[in-house]
Parts: C-alpha cells; structure tokens; sequence
C-alpha cells in the first residue's frame, strides 16, 4: 500500500484522525500517537510551525544559487541534482572548443536554467506548504524530472563526441536551425492536435446536453386531449360536445 499523498511512496503508517496511508515524509509522530502534516496543521498550527515542518521558500530560493541546492532542501533529490549535472555539463562544454560556435547558445541557455532552477525550488516548497497544511487539491509533482533527464542526454552525448571520442562537431554550426524548425513542427503539431480534442469535446457537451434536456409540449395541447377524451358518449357511442359547443356541432 502507498501514501495517499506521495502515490510512489509505501506508506509506513495510517493518520489517528483522517485515517490515510502515510508515508515517511508525511508522518508526524507525537508520543503514541501518529498524524499526517495536514491533520496536524489543522489541530495545532502552532505546533507545526515549532516542529519544522514548512519549508521556507525564501531559502530554497536562495540556496537554489548554487544549482539544485535549493530542491535538495525541500526533498527534491534527483531533481538536485540533475539541476546541478546539467549545469555542470553546460560549463564543460563552453570550456571545450569544437561545438561548432553554439558556445552564444549555450551560454544564454545557461543563464535560463540557472534561472529556472530558483524558481523551480520555491515554487516547490510552496506546493510542499500547501500540502502539509491540507490547502492544496493537486498531487505533488514527483521527483522523476523528464527535461532535466532529456538535457543530460543531449549534453551527455555532444560530451562524448567531442571529448571522449574526439569528433570535431563543427557540422553543428549549419545543422543547429534544424533542431529549431523540428521544435516549430512539434508545437504547431500538438496546438493543432489539442485545438481537435477541444472541438470533439464541445461537440460531445453539445450532444450531451440536447439529449438530456426534456421535449417540450406546447401549452395547452395535453389539457385539450386530455378534455376530449374525456367527454361523455351518447347513445350512439358518439362523444358529446361539451357545454357552450352546440352551436358548433349544430345541436
């Protein structure tokens, strides 16, 4: 069984109050007693401040100045250091000659990841704080990060081209717009794909919207069958006209 918070984590222990699977990083013990953060937080916030629990966002932020410090901090550790892999990879190779004059390139994507890495960190340890107070809807993001993951590959793979096996990578100077124009294809590719998801899902709303709602009678139309079926037969078995209709059936 895993956390009901963190679904990758098996779960150590169960909360006295909500009664959720928690894990390590949710468990608060108190005497004999166990709690998840929110529950805590909700009985005694002033004892969820004393025993640490928040992270402060200020000093993941500026810890994050030397890269993937700040993610370590909140209990982000792959993503520390990935972050701090990848930097590393990215002032090797603007060190290295033979990148075929994409050092202006990797020089500016530096300065964005380094960035990106600050910001990464305190918009994680808020969600951290939100979660341990019980304020946020949305699962945490996991420590699994795909982008960093694809930066070390590429970077891992230039590296080895270039240092270990000694290929000269000037061929990257006239072949780099290329990575350019697959990336424009991709995004027009998946705008275009989400905008048709949009409209199916419209026209699906639509339709389910016109089948639920009843069909409408006109006003009146019950009430006078139902009249007419109801008035009294003579003799004949023919329905007699109502009080104030001789003159239309000529009686």
């Amino acid at each position: 069984m895993n956390c009901a918070i963190h679904d990758q984590s098996p779960a150590v222990a169960t909360c006295s109050v909500c009664g959720r699977a928690i894990c390590d990083a949710c468990l608060v013990p108190l005497g004999e007693t166990t709690y998840c953060k929110a529950c805590l937080a909700e009985r005694a916030p002033g004892l969820t401040r004393g025993t640490g629990l928040r992270k402060s966002p200020a000093l993941a932020g500026l810890l994050s100045l030397m890269p993937g410090l700040g993610q370590i901090y909140v209990g982000y550790y792959t993503s520390g250091f990935v972050n701090i892999l990848t930097v590393c990879a990215l002032i090797v190779a603007l060190s290295s000659s033979g990148f075929g004059g994409l050092e202006p390139f990797l020089g500016v994507f530096l300065s964005f990841f380094w960035l990106f890495n600050i910001v990464d960190a305190v918009r994680k340890a808020n969600l951290v704080n939100r979660h341990g107070a019980g304020e946020a809807a949305e699962a945490l993001p996991s420590d699994s990060p795909l982008f960093g993951g694809i930066l070390l590959l590429v970077f891992g793979l230039l590296l080895t081209l270039r240092i270990t096996l000694g290929i000269e990578l000037a061929f990257l100077e006239k072949t780099w717009p290329l990575g350019v124009l697959g990336t424009a294809v991709y995004l027009l590719w998946r705008y275009a794909r989400l905008r048709r998801e949009l409209r199916e899902r419209n026209r699906d709303l639509a339709s389910s919207a016109a089948y639920a709602s009843p069909r409408s009678t006109p006003a009146g139309a019950g009430a006078a069958t139902e009249g007419t079926a109801r008035r009294p037969a003579d003799a004949t078995g023919t329905a007699r006209p109502a009080p104030g209709d001789e003159g239309t059936y000529g009686g």
